[in-house]
């Protein structure tokens, strides 16, 4: 982003903010994040934005966002904050950006100044070496701006406050772990035992000491994505962790991540947390105002903890999903090439050799492998039918590249979507892997 201001349309101008922005552009994001019909103000958004100012998340800070200004009225009328990010892909660490808090005046929309906006932000991602951008919010919108829907996000269970209950053996029996708030002494514990995650999930989010001391400790508590941490431990030691948090009518508990140790398993883990919710979820209905009748578990439908009980995790809670902007394609498939050697190496194809072509109908990939190994990636223009080995409409590869769909998924789906051969198709669900589960939590 240059220092010099963009001249737009009439008296509008875009332009990094300043730290002198901050206060203003919290209240506005406050406010055109309105829902209707109440169109009530989001206080909340207003405080992550303060934090983001503030540099809770050491990668943001004022110049990360762009605001648009209109000079006749001196009000900021339009702004998005970029934040960059480290994902774990298959094991391969990946830098990545999310515009967020995107937000126009009712007045101004419709003009293309997110759009203008957006430019911006892709081209800070591309200086930044960030292999692709992801952000959630309005159905379909970001579609325009070249993102699809390729990530599960949120998805899990919800239960009503009532139903945590039964989970012990015995009514007077106590659980097997013992429950406490989080202190910045257990962040390294969380740190590691965060790790183990990946063992099942291929899409993670990378967090270091810093970002979970910040997350826990410095974020204000009104902030929208403040989580609160409770450490599970064993005779003093502690052995799981869980994230929460609690929504600002205080009417509902979302419990965002699970992660135990080496050292104790799911059942007992579980058991305490359910034990621990309750225990929460009680308390607050005991202070004026508060209602919490509901609980839900966004840790991904395939978490471990759903196994163990039925009735007191209620009904499944279908995932909404990121949208995932990928500028060059070759790149980030060359960049987790270790997960594709990997998937090769253990499959019916193994040592496989040959040249791979996807067509994206209008432009498409190439791959070259030799003896299993993945020695080539170019982006290509469109390839005629009859040479390409599988068709992917549209964005539609996204989706397999990040584990949302398999090939026979969206072949199933796709009428366009198809391999000109057998062993074409089975190829493809190797290579990506098929449908897999992922649980990120940004660093946000």
């Amino acid at each position: 982003m240059p220092s010099e201001k963009i001249q737009l349309e009439n008296n509008l101008v875009l332009r990094s903010a300043t730290i002198d922005d901050a206060e203003e552009v919290a209240e506005f994001n406050s406010i055109v994040m309105a829902e209707p019909p109440e169109m009530t103000p989001e206080p909340e958004i207003g405080e992550w934005t303060l934090d983001l100012f503030d540099g809770v998340n050491r990668r943001v800070g004022p110049s990360d966002f762009t605001v648009i200004e209109d000079t006749k009225t001196g009000k900021i009328v339009s702004s998005i904050v970029y934040i960059s990010q480290v994902w774990n892909i298959g094991s391969v660490d990946t830098p990545m950006g999310m515009p967020e808090i995107v937000g126009t005046h009712p007045d101004y929309r419709r003009r293309g100044l997110i759009r203008k906006q957006f430019d911006v932000m892709h081209y800070w991602g591309k200086q930044r070496g960030h292999f692709f951008n992801t952000v959630m919010g309005i159905p379909y919108y970001y579609k325009q701006f070249g993102y699809e829907y390729a990530l599960d996000a949120w998805g899990g269970r919800a239960t009503a406050r009532t139903a945590l209950g039964g989970v012990l053996p015995k009514k007077d029996a106590k659980p097997v772990l013992s429950a406490r708030d989080a202190e910045r002494t257990d962040v390294p514990f969380i740190v590691e035992t965060e790790l183990n995650s990946r063992q099942r999930l291929f899409v993670t989010t990378t967090r270091d000491a810093q970002n979970f001391e910040s997350e826990m400790f410095d974020r204000r508590e009104g902030n929208m994505v403040f989580y609160r941490t409770r450490i599970l431990e064993q005779e003093g030691v502690p052995v799981a962790y869980y994230e929460y948090n609690v929504t600002t009518k205080r009417d509902m508990i979302r419990v965002n991540s699970l992660e135990i140790s080496s050292s104790v398993n799911w059942l007992d883990a579980t058991s305490s947390m359910l034990v621990d919710l309750k225990k929460l979820a009680d308390e607050l209905v005991s202070v004026d105002g508060g209602k919490c009748e509901k609980v839900e578990f966004e840790i991904g439908s395939g978490h471990p903890a759903f196994k163990l009980f039925d009735s007191q995790f209620g009904s499944e809670k279908k995932p909404y999903a990121w949208v995932i902007r990928v500028p060059d394609v070759a790149a980030l498939v060359s960049h987790i090439s270790p997960v594709i050697e990997r998937r090769l190496s253990a499959s019916d194809l193994r040592g496989w050799s040959g040249d791979l072509k996807l067509s994206f109908y209008r432009s498409g990939l190439k791959m070259n492998f030799d003896a299993g190994k993945l020695t080539a990636v170019e982006n290509t223009g469109p390839i005629e039918r009859h040479e390409a080995h599988a068709h992917y409409p549209d964005l539609s590869f996204t989706k397999a590249l990040f584990g949302q769909k398999s090939f026979t998924q969206l072949r199933e789906a796709l009428d366009d979507c198809f391999a000109e051969k057998r062993a074409d198709h089975v190829l493809q669900d190797i290579l990506w892997g098929g449908k897999q589960a992922s649980g990120v939590l940004p660093t946000n």
